[in-house]
């Protein structure tokens, strides 16, 4: 596994993630491109950086290896898991804002609906990545539950201890399906967290619906 992605905290991330941020509205600002869509463009690599370190580490992560790195990140998972939270959906907001205000030009328009789509794409896979993320701290009870056992709150099929991809699947299929599959809650504040997200899922989603309705209906004007 690659030692910087263990080593690098949530702060850190979220910092690497807005510094590629403000090199591509630096760049866009050259291109003369319009300031609705230099926002959105710069939301696009945050999210990107963001999804790739994190799953990243996903990638890199046993089962065996992951308390330990899930209790030296715990610090910080709660303000990061608010702030991207929040990021998340004023980003969507920004988005439909910049659907229904006009282009300065034929390339600014083609540019935005690349732009939108991207964000529409990036905000839904970050969402469910950070409740990946906090699932497995959650699972790990550093936070809220400290049961003091090594894990537990979240149940799969299987007797082997869940790794990072298996978190990513609870968070997903609640994600895509407002439900949790196979997988058992045993834990009250896991339960609060699912019910969170399934709500914040459903809205995203039929707000998704919507955009893309209305992006395709604009393409093909």
């Amino acid at each position: 596994m690659p030692k910087w992605i263990v080593r690098t905290s949530g702060y850190q991330k979220l910092l690497i993630s807005l510094f590629c941020a403000g090199v591509c509205y630096a760049a866009t600002q050259l291109l003369h491109i319009s300031g609705s869509t230099r926002i959105i463009l710069c939301w696009d690599v945050f999210a990107i950086a963001m999804i790739s370190m994190s799953w990243l580490l996903f990638f890199n992560t046993t089962a065996a290896q992951q308390h330990e790195i899930v209790k030296r990140q715990d610090d910080d998972v709660r303000v990061i898991f608010a702030i991207v939270l929040s990021s998340v959906c004023i980003s969507l907001a920004g988005t439909v804002l910049l659907i229904v205000s006009g282009a300065e030009s034929v390339f600014d328009q083609d540019l935005r609906t690349v732009a939108t789509l991207a964000a529409v794409t990036t905000s839904w896979i970050l969402l469910h990545t950070i409740f990946t993320i906090r699932y497995a701290h959650l699972y790990h009870n550093f936070d809220n539950i400290k049961t003091g056992k090594e894990g537990g709150g979240i149940d799969f099929p299987d007797a082997a201890k869940p790794d990072y991809i298996d978190f990513a699947y609870f968070s997903f299929v609640i994600g895509m399906t407002f439900q949790v599959s196979d997988v058992t809650i045993s834990s009250k504040t896991v339960r609060r967290f699912v019910l969170l997200h399934s709500l914040i899922s459903f809205v995203f989603n039929t707000i998704i619906v919507a955009l893309t309705v209305n992006v395709i209906a604009g393409i093909s004007k």
